[in-house]
C-alpha cells in the first residue's frame, strides 16, 4: 500500500505462456475459489466453493479462513482505520458493517464451524476426516457481507464501492500452521497463498466494474448485470464499482492496461505512468504475470492499495503525487502480488522494494525531472527527521525492522521503517554491490519466489548467490545497527 505521507514526502522533495514462464514454476497445485455473489443495497450475499489443496507436509483436520469484513463491525477489538483517519474515513459519521457465515457444507453434508480468532476474525471449519499432504477437500460457504459507509478497502461511499476482502479468505499456511491475520490499522495486515479464482458478480447494470480478473462472460436481465471473471495464481480478488467510471486502455506492452477514473483532467497522462512502469519493471525484474492490469481511481484514505491485477488510487491525492502513487502500486504487482510475504510480520519486504521502484522509475524516465540522487537525498532527510523526532519524544528511537504491525507505535513509525528505511537499504545495497549484481539479484528473487511467500532471509540468500557478501549488510539493517 502507498501511504499518503510517503507519497507527499517524495513529491515535495520530489499469451499466458510467455507471461508465466518469466516467473519460477511456482506451485503446480493451488487451492481454487468459485465465488458467486450478488450486491444489492450495499449488502453482498455469496456462495463460495473452495477446493483446498494441502500443500503442506502435515495432515489437516480443520481449515481456517480470514473474515476481514468483520473488522468493520460494531464492538471490534481492532479498528481497521488509524485514529488520525477516522473522521476522514467516516464522512457521514461512524457506522458499521459485518461479515456473517450461515453454513458450511461438503458434498451436501453440514460441517461444524465456529468464529474465533483474536477479534471474531477467523472462520474455523472442522473437517470430517484428516486431509493428507497433496490431497484436496471441497466445501461451500454461504456468507453475507454488510458494507459500512466508509472510505476504506472495503465499503461504500458517494463515488465508489470498494470490494476488497469481501469473502472468507483462506489463511496462509506456514511452518506454524494456519496464520491468523488481525486487521491492524497500520500497514497491510494480510498474508495469503496463491489460488485460482472464478468469480461471478451480479449488480445493478448502471455500475461499471473494475476487477482483478479477466471477464469471460457477461449478461443483463431486469436491470442487473451478471459477469464472470477469472484469474489464476492470485493472492486475493477485488472489485471496484462506480456509476461514474470512464475507462481508457493501452496494450502496447503486451498487457491490457486499463485506467478507470471519474475525476482526472489528464487521464492519458495517468495511464502513461502505468504503461511506462510495466514496461520498465518487465525489463528490470521480469515479466508481469497476468494478461490484464487495472489502475482504478477511487475514494481511499491512503494513497493507494495493491491487489492482484488491480490497484486502487486515491482521488484525494494532489496532482503531483498521483503519478508517483501509480508507479508505487504498479511495482507491487512484482513485490507482493507475485513475490508474496507475510505483510503482518515483514511489511518492509514488499513496501521497500515498491518504494525503491519509484526511484528506479524516475531515474529511467528523466523527462519527469527527478534523479536518483535527489530522491535518495530527500529520503535520507525524511528518515533523519523521524529519528530526531522520536529521539526527542522518547529519548530513543527503535529502528529495527523485524517486527509485526502491532509492535509499531503508529503509522508514522511504520512508514519510516517499512517504506523509508527499507528504500534506503536497497539503494545502499545497490551502491555497495553495483548495478549488475543488484538487478541480477532482483531478477533472481522474482523468478525464484514468484507465486510463493518469501521471508527476510530469502532475499539475503538470493543476493549471496550472486557472489555478493550481503548477509552482514542486511542483518545490520534488520537489527537497527546501521547508521544512516
Amino acid at each position: 500500500m502507498r501511504k499518503i505521507c510517503v507519497s507527499l514526502a517524495f513529491v515535495l522533495i520530489l499469451s499466458f505462456a510467455a507471461v508465466f514462464s518469466a516467473c519460477g514454476s511456482g506451485a503446480k497445485n493451488n487451492s481454487v475459489y468459485e465465488i458467486t455473489c450478488t450486491l444489492e443495497d450495499n449488502v453482498l450475499t455469496g456462495t463460495e466453493k473452495v477446493t483446498y489443496f494441502n500443500a503442506s507436509d502435515n495432515t489437516v483436520s480443520e481449515i481456517k479462513f480470514n473474515l476481514f469484513g468483520n473488522a468493520f463491525r460494531q464492538g471490534a477489538a481492532y479498528s481497521p482505520i488509524s485514529p488520525q483517519y477516522v473522521s476522514k474515513a467516516y464522512p457521514n459519521g461512524k457506522n458499521y458493517g459485518e461479515m456473517t457465515v450461515s453454513s458450511v457444507t461438503s458434498e451436501g453434508k453440514e460441517l461444524e464451524f465456529s468464529i474465533g480468532g483474536a477479534d471474531k476474525n477467523i472462520l474455523i471449519v472442522c473437517l470430517e476426516r484428516e486431509i493428507f499432504p497433496d490431497e484436496r477437500v471441497s466445501m461451500e460457504i454461504e456468507f453475507t457481507l454488510s458494507l459500512a459507509d466508509v472510505i476504506a478497502r472495503t465499503g461504500y461511499n458517494d463515488k465508489t464501492i470498494n470490494l476488497a476482502n469481501f469473502y472468507p479468505i483462506l489463511c496462509a499456511y506456514d511452518e506454524n500452521g494456519f496464520y491468523e491475520c488481525v486487521y491492524y490499522p497500520n500497514g497491510d495486515p494480510f498474508y495469503s497463498d496463491c489460488a485460482d479464482y472464478t468469480v461471478t458478480l451480479t449488480a445493478d447494470s448502471e455500475y461499471v466494474v473494475a476487477a482483478s480478473g479477466k471477464v469471460i462472460s457477461s449478461s443483463e436481465k431486469d436491470g442487473k448485470r451478471t459477469s464472470t471473471y477469472k484469474i489464476e495464481k492470485a493472492r486475493s480478488f477485488a472489485f471496484v464499482l462506480s456509476k461514474e467510471f470512464e475507462m481508457i486502455t493501452d496494450d502496447s506492452t503486451g498487457v491490457n492496461i486499463n485506467y478507470y477514473y471519474y475525476d482526472d483532467a489528464a487521464p492519458e497522462k495517468s495511464l502513461e505512468y502505468a504503461v511506462k512502469s510495466v514496461k520498465l519493471f518487465n525489463e528490470k525484474y521480469g515479466s508481469y504475470v497476468y494478461p490484464d492490469y487495472s489502475v482504478v481511481q477511487t475514494r481511499f484514505i491512503q494513497g493507494g492499495m495493491e491487489f492482484p491485477a488491480l490497484v486502487m488510487i486515491s482521488d484525494d491525492l494532489e496532482s503531483a503525487a498521483y503519478g508517483e502513487v501509480i508507479v508505487h502500486e504498479t511495482a507491487h504487482q512484482w513485490w507482493q502480488t507475485a513475490v508474496g510475504n507475510n505483510e503482518v510480520e515483514y511489511g518492509f519486504l514488499d513496501e521497500g522494494l515498491a518504494e525503491y521502484s519509484v526511484v528506479v522509475f524516475y531515474e529511467n524516465y528523466p523527462e519527469y525531472s527527478y534523479t536518483r540522487e535527489s530522491l535518495i537525498s530527500s529520503t535520507e532527510k525524511t528518515y533523519k527527521v523521524f529519528c530526531s523526532v522520536y529521539d526527542k519524544l522518547f529519548g530513543d528511537v527503535d529502528t529495527t525492522m523485524l517486527r509485526a504491525l502491532n509492535e509499531y507505535s503508529g503509522e508514522y513509525e511504520y512508514v519510516n521503517i517499512a517504506y523509508i528505511k527499507s528504500c534506503l537499504m536497497y539503494d545502499y545495497l545497490r551502491t555497495t554491490i553495483g548495478d549488475e549484481r543488484f538487478f541480477k539479484g532482483l531478477k533472481n528473487y522474482y523468478s525464484q519466489y514468484c507465486f510463493k511467500n518469501a521471508d527476510p532471509y530469502d532475499i539475503v540468500g538470493v543476493f549471496e548467490k550472486t557472489g555478493a557478501d550481503t548477509n552482514g549488510f542486511f542483518q545490520s539493517f534488520y537489527d537497527g545497527k546501521v547508521i544512516i
